[in-house]
C-alpha cells in the first residue's frame, strides 16, 4: 500500500473543527502549512504551522493565496503534499449583495487545490467537510489511508466542486434558456428511508441559498411522496393570489381546491369536494394557518399540511396529530424554473404561470356573470391536474375532477361521477381541446352549463354546434395547460 507524504495544507473559510483535527495531524507528526486567517488560528491554540507565503517566498494577497507554482507541482505532480484540508468561500451563504460583492465569494484558489488533490489521489488525501475530519483522523492514525480510499475522498471532492460551481452559474445566469449547460445546485438536504416504494433508496436535495425557506415542524418522518404531493398542493394553493385557498391533494393531483370568505371556509369546501379521496392526503394552504382552521383539519386524516407560515396556537394545535408532517415553505420557492431526468439527461423548461388574459366566445350563447367567475376558478386548477384532466366546478369550488386519463371523455365521465351531489351552476373546464363531442354531451347529462377549453381541434365546430344544442356557452382560451 502506498502511503502519503505527511504533509499538509490546511486552507478553510470554514473553521468548524480545524483546530482539534489541526492538533491530531500535529500529533502524527505532519507538517503543517496554512493560509493566513488558519494559520493565526492554528498558532492562537498551539498548532505550530507555517504561513503559505513562507513556504512559497511569495505573498498572499486578499484574492491570491494559494495560488503557486510550487504548491500545485507538490500536490499534482510529487505529492510532496500528501493531504489536502480546504473548504470554499461561502458563495451560497451571501443574500441580497451586488455583483461586485457576490464575485468576492467566488474561490479560486481553494477550488485548485481539491481539483489538484482529487487529481492525484494516488498520492493525496483530499478533504473539505469538517464533518469528515474524525473519520479521516483515525484512518490516518490507523494508516490505511490505502489508494481506495483516498480515491473515494477524490470522488466526494469532485462532487462538492461540481456543487459550488453550480450555485454560481445558476445565481450569474438564472434564466435557464440563456444557459447552454444546466446543472442542479442541490445539497443533500433530507435523508430519506426510501423512495416512491421501499426498495428504492431517495434523498431530498435543495440549493442551500433556500434552506432557511423550508421548514418541518413536526409529524414523522417526510417522506418522498409526501414531498412530491406537498408540491402540488402549495403550487395549487398558491394558484390564487388574491383569495383565501386551500387545496387537497392525492398523487400528484387535486382531490378539491376551493377558495373562501375565510380560511375555514376555504378547507371546507375544498374538503367536501371529494372527502372520500381526501383521505390521507396533502393540505396546501395560501396563507398563515390560523387555530379555527387547524381545529378543522385535525378531525380528519392527512399525511402533510403545508402553509408558508402559523400562528403559534395553530401550530399548537397541529401537534396533537403527532405523526402529521407540518411543513413550512416561503413561496419563493415555487421556482420559474421545473425540471426532469430522462434517459441521463434532463427535461428544462418553464413553469406553467400563464394567466387567462381574454378568451373566445364560440358559442351562440356566452356565459352569464356567474359562469364566468366559476369558469375563471376552474381554469386556474384545471392546471394542476394530471392530463388528461378536466374539471368540474360550482362558483369557488370544485365538485368533480378527472385526471390522468388517457381519453377526454373518461377524464369527464369520472368528473361526472363525482359531481353527482350537484345539480345546477357547474361549469366544466378541460386542460386540452375536446377532440370529439362525445365529451360535451357526457358533460351536458352532468348539468353543466359552460365549458371553457384551449379550442384546436379539427372536429371543434362539431363540439361548438353539440354545446349550442345543449344551451351550455363555451369560450377558447387558444391556451393548453397539459401536466405529465
Amino acid at each position: 500500500m502506498s502511503k502519503i507524504n505527511k504533509k499538509v495544507l490546511i486552507s478553510v473559510a470554514n473553521k468548524e473543527g480545524i483546530v482539534e483535527f489541526a492538533k491530531a495531524l500535529q500529533d502524527l507528526k505532519f507538517e503543517i502549512i496554512a493560509t493566513g486567517g488558519t494559520q493565526k488560528l492554528l498558532g492562537d491554540n498551539g498548532v505550530e504551522a507555517t504561513k503559505i507565503s513562507d513556504y512559497t517566498g511569495g505573498s498572499e494577497s486578499e484574492r491570491v493565496k494559494t495560488l503557486s507554482q510550487r504548491i500545485a507541482s507538490e500536490i499534482l505532480e510529487t505529492g510532496e503534499i500528501g493531504l489536502v484540508v480546504c473548504n470554499l468561500y461561502p458563495f451560497f451563504a451571501q443574500k441580497a449583495k451586488s455583483l461586485d460583492e457576490m464575485i468576492e465569494y467566488i474561490d479560486i484558489g481553494g477550488v485548485t487545490l481539491l481539483r489538484a488533490g482529487a487529481k492525484n489521489y494516488k498520492q493525496v488525501c483530499v478533504v473539505y467537510d469538517p464533518e469528515q475530519y474524525k473519520e479521516v483522523g483515525d484512518i490516518l492514525k490507523r494508516d490505511v489511508a490505502d489508494e481506495e480510499y483516498r480515491l473515494g475522498l477524490a470522488k466526494k471532492s469532485l462532487d462538492y466542486i461540481a456543487w459550488y460551481d453550480a450555485i454560481i452559474a445558476e445565481h450569474f445566469t438564472p434564466d435557464f434558456a440563456s444557459r447552454k449547460y444546466f446543472a442542479a445546485a442541490a445539497e443533500k438536504f433530507i435523508p430519506m428511508r426510501y423512495g416512491e416504494n421501499p426498495h428504492q433508496k431517495a434523498a431530498f436535495y435543495l440549493n442551500r441559498l433556500h434552506e432557511d425557506s423550508f421548514r418541518i415542524h413536526g409529524g414523522k418522518e417526510i417522506s418522498y411522496n409526501n414531498i412530491l404531493d406537498a408540491d402540488v398542493a402549495f403550487g395549487a394553493a398558491n394558484e390564487f393570489t388574491d383569495d383565501i385557498s386551500c387545496a387537497v391533494i392525492k398523487h400528484q393531483t387535486p382531490c378539491g381546491v376551493a377558495v373562501g370568505n375565510t380560511q375555514q371556509e376555504a378547507f371546507e369546501r375544498a374538503y367536501m369536494a371529494d372527502s372520500i379521496s381526501a383521505f390521507g392526503g396533502i393540505i396546501g394552504l395560501n396563507r398563515k394557518l390560523e387555530p379555527d382552521a387547524a381545529e378543522l383539519i385535525i378531525k380528519h386524516f392527512f399525511e402533510v399540511v403545508i402553509a408558508p407560515g402559523y400562528e403559534k396556537q395553530a401550530l399548537e394545535i397541529l401537534r396533537k396529530k403527532k405523526n402529521l408532517r407540518i411543513v413550512e415553505v416561503d413561496p419563493e420557492l415555487i421556482k420559474p424554473v421545473v425540471y426532469r431526468p430522462v434517459f441521463g439527461g434532463i427535461l428544462v423548461q418553464e413553469r406553467d404561470r400563464a394567466d387567462l388574459k381574454d378568451w373566445e366566445v364560440v358559442t351562440k350563447r356566452p356565459p352569464d356573470d356567474y359562469e364566468t367567475t366559476a369558469l375563471k376558478f376552474a381554469w386556474k386548477v384545471v392546471k394542476w391536474a394530471k392530463s388528461n384532466s378536466v374539471v368540474f366546478a360550482i362558483k369557488g369550488r370544485t365538485v368533480g375532477i378527472g385526471a390522468g386519463q388517457t381519453s377526454r371523455v373518461g377524464a369527464v365521465e369520472i368528473a361526472l361521477r363525482q359531481s353527482v351531489s350537484r345539480s345546477a351552476g357547474i361549469v366544466m373546464a378541460s386542460d386540452a381541446f375536446f377532440p370529439f363531442r362525445d365529451g360535451i354531451d357526457t358533460a351536458a347529462k352532468g348539468g353543466v352549463t359552460a365549458v371553457i377549453q384551449p379550442g384546436g381541434s379539427k372536429r371543434d365546430q362539431e363540439v361548438i354546434d353539440a354545446c349550442d344544442e345543449h344551451d351550455i356557452a363555451m369560450v377558447f382560451t387558444h391556451l393548453r395547460h397539459f401536466r405529465h
